[in-house]
């Protein structure tokens, strides 16, 4: 099923995102230590660098978790539709089924009308 998949999909991007935020914080606080006690130029740049792809890469689990939660909201609005139409689908049915079954009630009653006006309209009394 769409809905359950993109619903599993949404919540493993969900998670991804939540560990990427939580590595961050770590990364954050690590630099933050590590320049209390004195960093290099060079080691403080990289952590910078590594921070910026880091952010970028949220950003893109971001744009693809609004993406999906998009999809899902199609999936069930879909969903939905095929739900309405069923329901409609079973009253018309069970409408034809009614309309079948009051047809055939006629049918019947008509023929037990002829069969008692032959019976009573016969000399014997006897069903011709």
């Amino acid at each position: 099923m769409a809905v359950a998949e993109k619903g599993r999909q949404l919540h493993r991007q969900e998670e991804e995102i939540q560990r990427l935020v939580s590595h961050r914080a770590a990364s954050d606080q690590t630099l933050c230590k590590k320049t209390i006690e004195g960093i290099q130029a060079g080691e403080y740049l990289a952590y910078k660098d590594y921070d910026e792809r880091n952010y970028h890469a949220l950003m893109n689990m971001e744009a693809e978790k609004e993406q999906t939660k998009k999809e899902l909201g199609e999936e069930r609005e879909r969903l939905l539709g095929f739900m309405k139409e069923r329901k409609i689908l079973e009253k018309v049915k069970e409408k034809r089924l009614k309309t079948y079954l009051t047809q055939m009630e006629k049918r019947d009653q008509k023929n037990m009308d002829e069969i008692v006006i032959q019976t009573s309209s016969s000399p014997s009394g006897k069903v011709l």
